[in-house]
């Protein structure tokens, strides 16, 4: 309603200046922009000086451009600022802005659930420099994360139209963390049908409800109690291989990185690749199985390599890449031992 009003007011305060100009060209005889300056400083009040001294009949007209031009000028700047101090405090006008930035998104993730899980899954893919749209139905649970730059978007994941806001039709990968075994079963079928090439990752307590989502469609599920448990009797039994695979240490002179093989080295030898770079190739992902490379091995189309070596070697590898352009099944993310 206060659009419609808005362009009604602008529509009649350009009639008011073209009626004044058009008053001053018959009874002045000025020139059209004199005509026109003398309109609008008489509409805005300014008060410069006149063009010329009016005959009493310009000076008649004046009064009444004056009296109904300025009144609906006063109106017109008192909407205006009404629109924009309620365009920056209406919680839904904020909220369809946010969303608005939601439509431009591809390639993001998103991450349902903004619990202790959803809150370490974002912190590590905002590192990891990936854009991340959370969902929650939580408002004060998102605080932090719009303080962080997240995009997020307020609503029940469980719901195919939140998801369909918040991008997963066009997003790479989805994460749901919610604690709550059918919540998550439910956002993994939503977004298995409006995605189907979408990387579904889910969270659940045990393996019943886990063998439930793999038939829904996740491709992976993940246990934060087994894997806590995992990860407390590996530093146990072997702390620095521990802390090797799950990043705790940064180096310069040792890492460890997950590479989509690009174009540019398919058909190139396991041996060629480590010789011009001086990476160690560990291992060859193929058809979704890791599998032991050896010198002669050539790497083909889909493959994702595991490779170590000094950051300056790894990250030869990974330019040829951002040469070729990016491959399929290549996350890019890093281990960084000492």
């Amino acid at each position: 309603m206060d659009r419609r009003r808005l362009s009604l007011l602008l529509a009649l305060v350009a009639g008011l200046v073209l009626f004044g100009t058009l008053g001053y060209r018959v009874l002045e005889g000025w020139t059209w922009l004199d005509c026109l300056y003398m309109s609008v400083m008489v509409l805005t009040t300014v008060g410069f000086g006149e063009v010329a001294p009016p005959s009493a009949a310009g000076k008649l007209f004046s009064i009444v451009l004056m009296t109904f031009g300025i009144g609906l000028m006063l109106y017109l700047l008192t909407l205006l600022a009404e629109t924009v101090v309620r365009g920056l405090t209406d919680p839904l006008a904020v909220r369809r802005r946010k969303e608005r930035k939601l439509i431009h998104l591809r390639g993001h993730t998103v991450v349902c659930g903004y619990g202790q899980v959803g809150e370490a899954v974002c912190v590590a893919l905002r590192a990891a420099r990936r854009d991340v749209v959370v969902i929650d139905h939580r408002p004060e649970h998102l605080e932090w994360a719009q303080g962080q730059g997240i995009h997020t978007l307020v609503g029940d994941a469980t719901d195919e139209d939140v998801l369909r806001r918040a991008g997963a039709e066009r997003a790479e990968s989805l994460v749901t963390v919610i604690n709550s075994d059918p919540s998550n079963l439910y956002v993994v079928l939503s977004a298995r049908g409006l995605n189907p090439a979408l990387r579904v990752i889910a969270r659940a307590s045990d393996e019943s409800a886990a063998q439930k989502m793999r038939r829904a469609g996740a491709d992976e599920v993940v246990n934060p109690y087994q894997l806590s448990g995992n990860r407390i009797a590996a530093m146990m039994l072997a702390p620095r291989l521990s802390r090797l695979l799950s990043g705790d240490v940064t180096s310069d002179h040792f890492i460890i990185r997950e590479i989509g093989v690009p174009d540019a080295l398919v058909g190139q030898t396991v041996e060629t690749l480590g010789r011009e770079t001086g990476a160690l190739i560990v291992a060859i992902w193929r058809g979704g199985q890791p599998l032991r490379c050896r010198a002669g091995d050539e790497l083909q189309a889909g493959d994702t390599v595991l490779v170590a070596g000094a950051a300056a070697e790894v990250d030869a590898v990974e330019g040829h890449r951002a040469v070729g352009g990016s491959a399929a099944g290549g996350s890019g993310t890093g281990v960084q031992p000492t």
